[in-house]
C-alpha cells in the first residue's frame, strides 16, 4: 500500500518532530539521535521514509530537507504546533 505524502508527514511523532529538526540546519545521524533522544535502529527507518517521498536528502553522513521538504515543512509547522497545543489543554 502507497502512503500518501499527509500520512507520511503526519503519522509518526518521530517523523514530525526529524521534519522540524532538520529545518534549522543539516544533521548527521549521531546529532539526530542526540536532539531527539532516540537510536538509529529507530530513526533510520523515518529517514528512508522521508528520503523515499523526496523530503529529505543524504550527501555522505548529512541528511537535510530537500526543496520541497524545506517548503512543506515550513507549511507544516504551524499546524503541528497547533495539534500539540490543542492535545496539551485537553490532558
Amino acid at each position: 500500500m502507497r502512503s500518501n505524502l499527509i500520512t507520511i508527514l503526519l503519522s509518526s511523532e518521530k517523523r514530525t518532530d526529524l521534519l522540524l529538526l532538520l529545518k534549522e540546519k543539516p544533521r548527521t545521524i549521531e546529532e539526530i539521535n542526540n536532539e531527539l533522544n532516540t537510536n538509529s535502529v529507530a530513526i533510520l527507518p523515518q529517514l528512508k521514509k522521508l528520503k523515499e517521498k523526496g523530503l529529505v536528502i543524504q550527501e555522505e553522513k548529512i541528511y537535510e530537507l530537500s526543496l520541497i521538504g524545506k517548503i512543506i515543512v515550513r507549511k507544516m509547522e504551524s499546524l503541528v504546533k497547533a495539534f500539540r497545543q490543542l492535545e496539551n489543554n485537553y490532558k
